[in-house]
């Protein structure tokens, strides 16, 4: 039996769904029960949980052979203070592992939590390794996944009204899309198949290295946009056009940070590509079935697990 926490996020869903298929038993923690239905209605087992409540989560993992730890990355635009939250969230995990007796766990981080600091919310992912992983007796997986593919979608409000795509990373920088359907498909089977011991940490790379150019392009292609282009944005204006869009200073620090980072090459991936550090969606595929739907708003073709 396998306990997913986040469930209700991409991933967690993801990774949920995979491993009913698979004829596992699946404990799916979330917020919300109402959430979570779809889960319960493919035969999951759903636990109600905030990520803070250490004995509500130590009830949820009791008893499971494995564990699927999260951090919700959903940021807050107006949170005052992100990384306490992290940090609150890492420590009720770790206890919660602790007293169940829980001896594996995939966790979801991200590339660049090599780093401590210099790489924004990422730090905080690199301390909820450091906590889970000084746990005695726990096998620990690291996932550190590239960029996500659905954070393309926040631009097709730009893109459908100033035929723009903007964000503060360097044109040509090739950066490791991926999928967070992959993510959640491997973190169940790793739960499920997985044969390591201590301290593990696997980087999930994408089926390539795309360019926000090249993105800009195979978005244009799929909407038949051909006025369509990529417009690197200042990490000065991009920090002060979340300010005035409502996000924290902390937050807008946080993300700014992310910008600085990447076109420093300071995030980074550091392993090989492999085929196991590979995923399968494409960001042709994803582009397809995820943002020109919602381009053209006419629905959603798949959902995200």
């Amino acid at each position: 039996m396998f306990v997913i926490t986040g469930a209700s996020g991409r991933t967690g869903r993801a990774a949920a769904v995979r491993l009913l298929a698979q004829g596992c038993a699946v404990r799916a923690v979330g917020r919300s029960a109402r959430r979570l239905a779809d889960l319960a209605e493919r035969g999951a087992e759903v636990w109600e949980a905030d990520q803070a409540d250490t004995a509500a989560l130590t009830d949820a993992i009791r008893g499971a052979d494995g564990v699927y730890a999260v951090i919700q990355p959903n940021y807050l635009p107006d949170h005052p203070d992100f990384g306490a939250f992290q940090d609150q969230v890492a420590t009720s995990l770790g206890e919660a592992v602790t007293a169940s007796g829980v001896t594996r766990v995939v966790g979801l981080s991200s590339w660049g939590a090599q780093h401590a600091a210099g790489n924004g919310p990422v730090a905080g992912l690199h301390r909820f390794e450091q906590r889970l992983s000084a746990i005695p007796g726990v096998n620990t997986l690291w996932l550190r996944a590239g960029y996500f593919m659905e954070n393309l979608l926040d631009h097709i409000g730009t893109a459908r009204e100033l035929h723009r795509i903007r964000a503060p990373f360097a044109p040509d920088l090739p950066l490791p899309f991926v999928a967070t359907r992959d993510i959640g498909g491997r973190a169940a089977d790793e739960l499920a198949n997985g044969r390591w011991r201590g301290r593990g940490v696997l980087e999930l790379q994408g089926q390539r290295d795309v360019s926000m150019r090249e993105a800009t392009a195979v978005i244009a292609k799929a909407v038949g946009a051909d006025d369509l282009s990529y417009e690197q944005v200042g990490i000065d204006r991009f920090h002060a056009e979340l300010r005035r869009n409502g996000v924290s200073a902390n937050v807008a620090d946080m993300m700014a940070e992310v910008g600085t980072s990447l076109n420093l090459r300071h995030t980074r991936m550091q392993q090989p590509r492999t085929a196991r550090t590979s995923t399968p969606t494409s960001v042709e595929r994803f582009v397809e079935e995820e943002f020109a739907p919602r381009y053209r708003g006419t629905g959603v073709a798949r959902k995200p697990c």
